[in-house]
């Protein structure tokens, strides 16, 4: 059973101020006593002040207490707090002469970025002393000196990764000599530190983990993300299904009631008695819809209410019915986890490295597959009106910027089914300056969606997160009558 720290660890702030114990501590003097009046200067106002100045003290070492106590038996049963970690990168640091130089720990640069439409800065620094050799005679073929070294991060966290090799960085610090520095291709993202919320949420696992195998979703999504905060950013995990790419099934659950089924040239018809949700490859189940029809059948074509597949039987008229149509296997035995890492993929070696250790941690019998999250991309057409009394540009780009962070593989819910018109609406309309929000339509723009018959649009398979970008949103802007 896993320890239960709810009595012992509160997350709250409650650190009082002695000014706020003092003026607190006259008015309850004033409940026994009315007509208590605390002169300023007089020997009871000084034994007020003490008695606060004490009394906050007590408060806060008492507050404190159950945080590091917490802390402290993790630590002794192994399990570290995740402290924030600076990105890193190899860089070229070229001179501007070939008499040579020293570059000092501590030296300056500094590298752009485009983040969500915005130019962001991140300084990073040398850890050590560098000394470039200067070149004796060179001759015009000869490249001016230079040298590699690992520059870090001032920004503790995940960045926005530098992935393209021969980035050149600002230098910042002065009297350096330096003609140029550019990245390698092997940059390393940081790490973030843990909050408190998700401090205790990890340390409850590996409690768990301490007694107990593996054996609910949940406990494989904490796990894996408590254990492996350096790749892992995001994961998501699927009971009763099997993720083997050849012959696994990651459709989520569908259901939908047959009514009349057609067999003609062993082309087999069936219709729904309304907008079905299966798609041409999906592989369905149908159920008391004939002998003709029963059983697994892979769609070959699609309309909003019927669908067709492959049949090799005696040709039948159109026939009413009262049969289920289904899709989204379900496998017992297997589990499929969906990860996403620090605003990338993870690589085939951490994948098969979580692999093996997530399998030999379950109960036995269970088969796992690791896969990516699946990201698809959309497109979101929006009206809205604004104060004009708001800095019209500025409130712009916030609207903007707060769609794109929600609708990103690191921000939307992981296992959300679906993204839902009406959550869009109360996130903008939520945005200080907004008015309110006349229309907005959401569209998927690849295959990775079902067809949309409402106002939301829905995912076709699990472990799957939207995508989008500020190109792909066109929105309308009105002023607010004054």
């Amino acid at each position: 059973m896993a320890a239960d720290f709810s009595k012992y660890i509160d997350l709250s702030i409650f650190d009082a101020e002695p000014g706020d114990i003092y003026f607190d501590a006259i008015e309850a003097a004033r409940l026994t006593l009315p007509e208590f009046n605390l002169r300023v200067g007089t020997p009871e106002d000084a034994i007020f002040q003490a008695a606060a100045y004490i009394g906050s003290l007590s408060i806060a070492s008492i507050n404190r207490l159950p945080d590091r106590l917490m802390e402290g038996i993790m630590n002794i049963l192994g399990y570290s707090k995740q402290q924030a970690v600076s990105a890193e990168v190899d860089v070229t640091i070229t001179l501007d002469s070939y008499s040579g130089g020293t570059i000092p720990a501590g030296t300056i640069f500094s590298y752009e970025t485009l983040f969500e439409d915005e130019v962001t800065e991140f300084a990073f620094q040398t850890s050590t002393t560098v000394v470039i050799e200067g070149i004796e005679n060179p001759g015009p073929e000869d490249d001016l000196p230079s040298a590699s070294v690992t520059v870090s991060c001032l920004t503790p966290g995940i960045i926005p990764p530098i992935t393209t090799p021969g980035t050149e960085l600002n230098v910042i610090s002065a009297g350096t000599n330096i003609f140029s520095v550019v990245t390698f291709s092997n940059f390393t993202n940081g790490i973030n530190a843990d909050e408190d919320s998700d401090y205790l949420s990890k340390s409850a696992t590996y409690l768990r983990s301490l007694s107990s195998a593996i054996n609910k979703s949940s406990q494989l999504d904490a796990y894996v993300i408590s254990s492996y905060p350096d790749v892992v950013g995001r994961a998501k995990s699927y009971d009763l299904t099997d993720g083997d790419p050849g012959l696994g099934d990651i459709s989520v659950p569908r259901q939908s009631n047959v009514v009349t089924t057609f067999l003609n040239t062993n082309l087999a018809t069936v219709e729904t008695d309304e907008n079905h949700l299966f798609v041409v490859g999906d592989v369905v189940t149908l159920e008391n819809c004939g002998a003709s029809f029963n059983g697994q059948r892979t769609i070959t074509g699609a309309s909003d209410t019927t669908f067709s597949f492959v049949s090799v039987n005696t040709n039948s008229g159109s026939t009413s019915i009262t049969g289920t149509a289904s899709a989204g296997i379900e496998n017992p035995g297997n589990v499929s986890l969906f990860t996403y890492g620090l605003n990338t993929f993870l690589t085939s070696t951490e994948k098969e490295t979580i692999l093996l250790d997530i399998t030999d941690r379950s109960v036995a019998g269970l088969s796992f597959n690791v896969l990516d999250a699946n990201l698809l991309t959309m497109e979101l057409v929006a009206s809205i009106v604004l104060d004009p009394s708001f800095v019209q540009e500025t409130l712009q780009e916030n609207i903007e910027n707060n769609i794109v962070a929600y609708l990103s593989p690191a921000e939307f819910p992981f296992g959300d089914d679906r993204v839902r018109k009406t959550r869009l609406i109360s996130l903008i309309s939520n945005i200080p300056g907004v008015i309110y929000v006349e229309s907005l339509s959401i569209t998927g723009t690849n295959n990775g969606w079902l067809p949309q018959f409402g106002d939301d649009i829905l995912f076709l398979n699990k472990g799957s997160l939207p995508l989008i970008s500020a190109e792909d949103l066109t929105i309308t802007y009105t002023l607010a009558p004054e």
